[in-house]
């Protein structure tokens, strides 16, 4: 079957081009698999595209009217959802015959909802949507429609009634080394992609943590499944062969998770001529001294903490059970060897007063961090925190980086004012860093 695999716009459809550089892994693993077994896949990513012209709406019914697919399948967290089910009733006024299908971390979290708030979305594909992709494709190509759906593990449809069903959760993929490396080849629209669209990858899949933001969790993926030290390593040596990437995001929640598979990716590398400048996201208390020397070595330069707050009894109360002497030291270990290092925060919690979001603020100045990144906590589906605030919290176009909730007990006006001053500390203390080489 003809198959087209969407991104949803976002920026795209504000004139505002690549503003994702980055592949969607999880689409590019879909088309792989999908591929694989005999169906025609292409990718239709508007946010990665330079050029737009003045008319975007109109340039994405043009693409898809072009490509003719059968099946259109869409990847959405959150935040890209609704521009997700805009998409879909596009797509169903041009090619009302072609089955559109919807996955991804938002459609995980609620895929009954998903499918039902979404009325162009045929089905909802919850969790790993490799194998559940495939079986749908071959009752769709026997031209019979879906029979028994209940029987496909992962899917989401409506029955006759309208009602969404749901035939359960699909038991997630154990061997992560029998599928293929990412798609990244096909594009609608190809000129113009920032090489750091093919400097992504990922070696594991889920988290044994449960952070009450994040919705991983909640998404049957808390069984953490990794991919082999060699298959790693293969796939770096395909991206340097083919696409002569020359640098490497490791986009894994948690890269040094398991420590011995770390170190076996770094020698490896090094074994094989495969060192290229790396960053990667871990928690402060997944690394050490001397695992932090074995990735410089590989190529390692930057990493990336999750680091959220400056309060202990925060950092207890959204499960990162981490002292903050463990986290200064950390960050200290890091800088001892020359690798930048950046770390995320997140204020506005239920139960944070003024103090303690500055609190937070002074201890991410005093990190000697070479960058912070600071978000406004916001609860998304399917997380502890959404349960929190009681559900239905959600802006219709979510922006991390401004309060668009109050979850506090301060007023409104109260958050946002200090959001904003201690944002503008922040910045200003970014500002002071540019310049200060570190590496």
């Amino acid at each position: 079957m003809r198959v087209l695999l969407i991104d949803p716009p976002q920026e795209f459809l504000r004139c505002r081009g690549q503003a994702r550089c980055v592949q969607p892994l999880g689409l590019g693993y879909v088309g792989a698999y999908l591929e694989k077994h005999g169906h025609e896949v292409r990718f239709l990513l508007p946010d990665t595209r330079s050029y737009i012209g003045d008319d975007p709406w109109g340039e994405l019914r043009a693409a898809v009217l072009a490509e003719a697919p059968d099946v259109v399948g869409m990847t959405a967290v959150t935040a890209s959802y609704p521009a997700a089910r805009r998409m879909a009733t596009e797509i169903k006024a041009l090619l009302p015959q072609t089955t559109v299908v919807l996955g991804g971390t938002h459609a995980s979290s609620n895929p009954v909802r998903s499918l039902l708030d979404a009325p162009d979305v045929d089905f909802v594909v919850a969790g790993e949507g490799e194998e559940t992709m495939r079986e749908l494709l071959e009752v769709l190509a026997l031209g019979r429609g879906v029979e028994a759906p209940d029987k496909i593990a992962g899917l989401v449809w409506r029955d006759e009634d309208g009602k969404g069903r749901y035939s359960g959760p699909r038991e997630s993929i154990s061997d992560l080394d029998a599928l293929p490396f990412p798609k990244r080849d096909g594009l609608v629209w190809d000129e113009g992609i920032h090489p750091v669209f093919y400097q992504a990858m990922i070696t594991l899949r889920g988290c044994p943590y449960r952070c009450i933001y994040c919705a991983v969790p909640s998404s049957n993926d808390r069984r953490t499944r990794y991919r082999s030290a060699t298959d790693v390593v293969d796939e770096i040596e395909y991206l340097r062969t083919t696409y002569d990437i020359p640098y490497l995001f490791f986009h894994d929640s948690v890269f040094t998770l398991h420590r011995g598979r770390t170190v076996e990716i770094c020698q490896q590398m090094i074994a094989r001529g495969q060192q290229v400048p790396f960053a990667c996201q871990t928690r402060a208390d997944r690394i050490d001294g001397e695992l932090l020397d074995l990735m410089k070595e590989a190529g390692c330069h930057q990493i990336f903490f999750g680091i959220e707050s400056g309060d202990a009894v925060s950092l207890k109360k959204i499960r990162k059970k981490m002292s903050l002497e463990k986290i200064r030291s950390a960050v200290a270990e890091v800088k001892a060897r020359q690798m930048r290092c950046t770390g995320f925060f997140m204020v506005g919690f239920p139960w944070e007063d003024e103090a303690l979001i500055r609190r937070t603020a002074d201890f991410a100045c005093s990190l000697d961090l070479d960058a912070v990144s600071l978000f406004s906590a916001t609860p998304l589906p399917g997380t502890e925190l959404w349960d929190m605030a009681g559900g239905d919290h959600m802006p219709e176009n979510i922006d991390f980086r401004t309060p668009q909730v109050n979850l506090t007990s301060m007023s409104p006006e109260a958050y946002r004012a200090v959001y904003d001053d201690v944002s503008a500390q922040l910045k200003a203390y970014n500002r002071g860093r540019i310049g200060v080489v570190s590496w």
